[in-house]
């Protein structure tokens, strides 16, 4: 499904608010014992402050980062990350994984179980062990909290104001050489220190992350040939000091992953699908034009073996979608649909393509006869409610997001899609008040605050519990304003 991602410039005062956290000191931390989590910045930085925090970096991440808002990679990316928070130990929050497109290999954590990983990092990995290792070592950084031990060892050696080490570190972690431009403004001997001991924090996290891997079930040789491959690519290319990148330079740690994998048993795992067409459908949807891919999944399609062959077939239909030659795009997905009629990635192509032909029936016989058997799975329910609305159902569309919403409250697309049906309803209040949700989603709280006023003028004047309600929600707004201002 695809539906515009609007970006709204919310407040980015996240760096300058964490200035008033003050950090305790931490012991440094032996190889082979893991730090006591309890008391590692315990006085200055607690769990529930770091979840505050989180939830800000969250809405901030959608304001601010071309946060991909698409219901299948969203789902896949998650999936895969919850099956290794699970086996991770220390964790103390909810985690919430972001695919963010941008050209360069790089993926970041931070406060509160946020991580966030590059669409290049996804299209780089061969396999899905090399893409859950990147994942795994960025989870080991939230459950070992990095980033408050290392603002914490930098206070502790220079008198450096907390902001401007905070705002370097949060740039490094989303781009390494704008990150590499803001440190050098700071006083050289001070980001040394905080640099080394970033490096130590990597080699943590190299560690701890490959033992949630393997206890997950993943080959363990997937982060070797990872950063393996990354070395040889930066090998005989100009690169900066490696004092200045978020993350250390793979061949700096490539000769310790080898050391830790040798003598593991290798894991022997079949293609996973979801992997393989979820690298397709970011290569051909966030990468390149629609003629190119249309030109090389058919030259690929001519010597492929079965195997394979759905996966080129699917990157096919979707260049062909993309490219609106819908009736060629259908004929291959209904071919795939018929080997596998419940695969999420062919009922989401089969959705696009439907609505751009025009045959809103076929999909919502389609749709429905899916949900009864997952009924609170996101990718159906957001289709179905988006190919209702583009039908002109609006009414149908609104019940069933309203059911969806109050599970997941937070759920930007959903929002999206329930203001494009108030709309599409005219009615002028609703529509306001689920505009005023999708500022709020992003911090920009005075946006929406005057979105519910606007919403409140266009209310019944016979419905006191609409206004009540409204009204309860301005207050609440403008309290989580003020907090925010705290933090």
């Amino acid at each position: 499904m695809k539906i515009r991602f609007n970006k709204i410039i919310a407040s980015l005062a996240i760096a300058c608010q964490l200035s008033t956290v003050q950090f305790a000191s931490a012991n440094s931390q032996s190889p082979h014992n893991l730090p006591n989590l309890g008391t590692v910045a315990a006085s200055s930085l607690t769990i529930e402050k770091e979840k505050l925090i989180g939830n800000v970096i969250r809405k901030q991440l959608r304001a601010t980062s071309p946060v991909i808002s698409d219901p299948l990679l969203d789902e896949y990316i998650n999936t895969l990350g919850k099956k290794l928070v699970s086996k991770a130990n220390d964790v103390r929050y909810p985690f919430d994984f972001y695919l963010i497109r941008n050209p360069q290999i790089n993926a970041f954590a931070t406060f509160g179980g946020v991580v966030a990983i590059h669409t290049q990092t996804l299209l780089e990995a061969e396999t899905e062990s090399e893409l859950v290792s990147v994942l795994s070592h960025e989870i080991a950084h939230v459950t070992q909290r990095h980033i408050a031990r290392s603002i914490e060892e930098q206070q502790r050696n220079a008198p450096l104001t907390i902001a401007s080490l905070l705002g370097a570190i949060l740039i490094a972690m989303a781009d390494p050489s704008a990150g590499a431009a803001a440190i050098t403004t700071a006083q050289a001997s001070s980001q040394q220190m905080t640099l080394n001991y970033t490096r130590q924090n990597e080699k943590e996290a190299d560690r701890i992350g490959l033992r949630t891997l393997i206890d997950a079930g993943y080959d363990p040789r997937g982060a070797r040939d990872f950063f393996v491959r990354l070395a040889e690519q930066t090998r005989y290319s100009s690169k900066l000091p490696a004092m200045l990148y978020s993350h250390p330079l793979p061949d700096t740690r490539v000769s310790d992953i080898r050391a830790r994998i040798d003598g593991l048993a290798p894991v022997f795992l079949p293609v996973s699908s979801d992997f393989q067409l979820a690298k397709i459908r970011t290569a051909v949807f966030y990468t390149q034009r629609p003629e190119y891919h249309i030109e090389f999944f058919e030259n690929r399609l001519k010597n492929v073996s079965p195997q394979h062959k759905p996966f080129f077939q699917y990157g096919l239909a979707l260049a062909l979608m993309k490219n609106e030659e819908y009736l060629a795009a259908n004929k291959i997905i209904d071919e795939l649909l018929d080997r596998d009629s419940s695969n999420l990635f062919y009922l989401d192509l089969k959705t696009d393509i439907v609505i751009g032909l025009k045959q809103f029936k076929v999909i919502y016989e389609l749709l429905e006869q899916k949900l009864k058997l997952m009924p609170n799975n996101q990718v159906l329910v957001l289709n179905y409610a988006n190919a209702l609305v583009q039908g002109d159902q609006a009414n149908k569309a609104v019940d069933i997001l309203k059911d969806f919403i109050i599970l997941h409250p937070q759920h930007y697309l959903a929002w999206q899609i329930m203001a494009d049906a108030y709309k599409q309803l005219g009615n002028r209040s609703q529509y306001h008040q689920a505009q005023a949700e999708l500022y709020a989603l992003v911090l920009a709280y005075p946006k929406a605050i005057d979105e519910l006023h606007t919403a409140f003028n266009h209310i019944d004047r016979q419905s006191e519990i609409d206004k009540k309600r409204i009204s309860a929600r301005i207050k609440q707004l403008r309290n989580e304003q003020e907090n925010l201002k705290r933090l």
